[in-house]
């Protein structure tokens, strides 16, 4: 059974089929507890919009912290039982049935509170936010945090675009969505010194360390973010290693973050930055392709089976490069990484 969610009162949770079971705390939702346990639940957005984590409800009581969540389709809520996992608070001990994975679960997610240091106009529509945790947060380059945002928002999912250095600094570049409600708290009320509610890290899409790979980076508008963040780490991880950027977007005033990787590229010679607008005009003060991001990437490199893809961006980008690189067998499916923006 599903309700509104209020704290709870603490739970055990069993998954099924495989038998694993966890804790959850009071006000926890399913999704942060197994993670926090070490148990890789299927995930994407971890905000409601996506439906990666939903699951059946096979016994007990759970509330959601977004009873209208898209992540559930009309045939979903219908069943009854079918609950998302990021939006579930169990209301006692219950069992769930989804397949779990078997992924190592580096950093659980944790609430964690920060003071904004400072707000940045990128251009109109994109803001630089940078905060400051009350302790050194730690997540792998590409990961993202849950804002919560209070009453009549709800809780909002940002990537970090910097990299974690045994600090509490959190960097993101936000984008402002027509009529959005968390985009007026963040582009009309949000100030240096007020407090925010985190929790996290999340994310699926973060860089792996461990591969010797070349890396290719597929970025459409404030999908940079994470992207900037697997740039960061994969130069210090391999600074002598080829690294190619294609960074999209609509028109030539919707860049930002020009003289950012105008430095990096004076740092790294071996980092190709292209830029690539879907909308270009004659007197463009910037030097860009046309098209898509996903089309330049796809015409530059016939081959990317030795290399490691990582993507973020709108889900027509994802889609589309999956499509005309993974399909056709021009990338492997198991060695790219992305974060479809909801």
């Amino acid at each position: 059974m599903m309700n509104s969610a209020h704290e709870g009162p603490g739970a055990r949770v069993r998954v099924e089929p495989d038998g694993r079971s966890f804790a959850c705390a009071p006000g926890q939702t399913l999704l942060a507890a197994a993670l926090a346990a070490g148990i890789d639940l299927p995930y994407e957005c971890a905000s409601g919009s996506c439906g990666t984590c939903r699951g059946q409800l096979a016994a007990g009581e759970v509330g959601s912290l977004w009873p209208d969540a898209p992540g559930l389709s009309e045939r979903d809520r219908r069943k009854g039982d079918r609950i998302l996992c990021c939006q579930s608070i169990p209301q006692g001990d219950c069992v769930i049935k989804l397949r779990a994975g078997d992924e190592r679960v580096h950093t659980p997610p944790a609430p964690l509170g920060a003071t904004v240091r400072s707000v940045r106009t990128l251009n109109p529509d994109v803001i630089h936010l940078v905060l400051e945790a009350q302790q050194p947060v730690d997540f792998l380059p590409g990961q993202f945090m849950l804002f919560a945002l209070g009453a009549g928002i709800g809780r909002r999912a940002y990537s970090m675009a910097n990299v974690a250095q045994g600090t509490g600094q959190l960097e993101f570049l936000i984008k402002r969505k027509p009529g959005g409600a968390a985009s007026r708290f963040f582009f009309e009320q949000i100030k240096p010194g007020d407090w925010l509610d985190l929790e996290g890290p999340y994310g699926r899409a973060w860089l792996r360390h461990e591969s010797q790979r070349d890396v290719v980076l597929l970025a459409g508008g404030s999908g940079l973010a994470p992207i900037w963040s697997i740039a960061q780490g994969a130069l210090a991880r391999s600074p002598q290693g080829p690294l190619r950027l294609y960074f999209g977007v609509n028109r030539a005033q919707d860049l930002f973050w020009l003289a950012e990787m105008e430095q990096a590229q004076q740092r790294h010679s071996n980092l190709q930055i292209d830029l690539v607008l879907m909308n270009p005009a004659p007197g463009d003060p910037v030097v860009c392709r046309a098209g898509t991001a996903g089309s330049a990437l796809a015409a530059d490199i016939d081959d990317l089976q030795s290399c490691d893809l990582y993507m973020a961006g709108p889900p027509g980008l994802i889609d589309n490069a999956m499509r005309e690189l993974v399909a056709t067998g021009r990338a492997r499916a198991d060695r790219v990484f992305y974060d479809r923006f909801c």
